[in-house]
């Protein structure tokens, strides 16, 4: 994927869903609200990594620790590393990631099988937005994938969204603001860019941001992007102008 190819990523929209299953959810490093994931980009193209790497810089709870190619010393490069996430874009071969680490794909072929927890699998369509909540969510421990034609395992026909499992207080004790601020937090979005689309200044986004972690007893954004999820929260994003 070139550059035409990684510029076509903010403008086509894939429709993404979360897999039941796997690690139980918890955030990176269990550590506070200043948590961030770790991720290495991987890719034999050097031009598709550096937008990869463009897309989520400045994305919050995300930091790129470094990128490279496939090869004989990869597996040590990662290790030296420590990420959380390898990202790995278009190739069939990662080799062997450390135990702690997760794997989340996106385009080419099927990767071969990886030792460990199932790994996320997105589109070459997907948007940075999704891409950063992507990110989280496999961190997190769950298994990520483009929605298919047909029904979602996770939810049976006719029963609605799944409970969520990450925190026991129901989206109910949200403002409506506060769910909008949710939901737009799942997507990736920063604190600006939120104050942005619901025309409130950053301050108050922020408070919205304290205040439904504080209701929902989450430790911080990586949970809140989770919960969102869980609670089908998350909804698309309105078009561009």
């Amino acid at each position: 994927m070139g550059e035409r190819d990684l510029s076509a990523l903010a403008a086509r929209r894939a429709t993404l869903r979360v897999l039941p299953g796997g690690a139980p959810p918890a955030a990176p490093h269990a550590a506070g609200a200043t948590t961030t994931v770790r991720v290495y980009v991987l890719g034999t193209d050097a031009l598709a990594r550096g937008g990869i790497r463009a897309l989520l810089d400045g994305r919050p709870a995300i930091h790129v620790v470094g990128d490279g190619e496939p090869g004989q010393t990869c597996p040590d490069d990662i290790a030296t590393a420590g990420p959380d996430v390898v990202l790995a874009h278009g190739t069939p071969n990662p080799g062997t990631l450390p135990p702690d680490c997760r794997l989340l794909t996106i385009g080419g072929p099927e990767p071969a099988a990886v030792p460990g927890p199932a790994h996320s699998r997105l589109p070459g369509t997907v948007t940075a937005a999704q891409l950063a909540s992507a990110v989280v969510l496999t961190a997190a421990g769950y298994t990520v994938a483009a929605r298919s034609d047909g029904p979602s395992p996770a939810t049976a026909p006719g029963t609605g969204p799944a409970a969520p499992v990450i925190s026991d207080v129901g989206p109910e004790q949200l403002t409506d603001r506060e769910r909008q601020v949710l939901g737009l937090l799942a997507h990736g979005l920063t604190n600006t860019e939120i104050a942005g689309s619901l025309t409130l200044s950053e301050h108050t986004v922020k408070t919205h941001v304290q205040n439904l972690l504080g209701k929902l007893r989450l430790r911080n954004r990586v949970q809140a992007v989770v919960y969102a999820f869980e609670a089908g929260l998350r909804r698309p994003l309105s078009p561009s102008p």
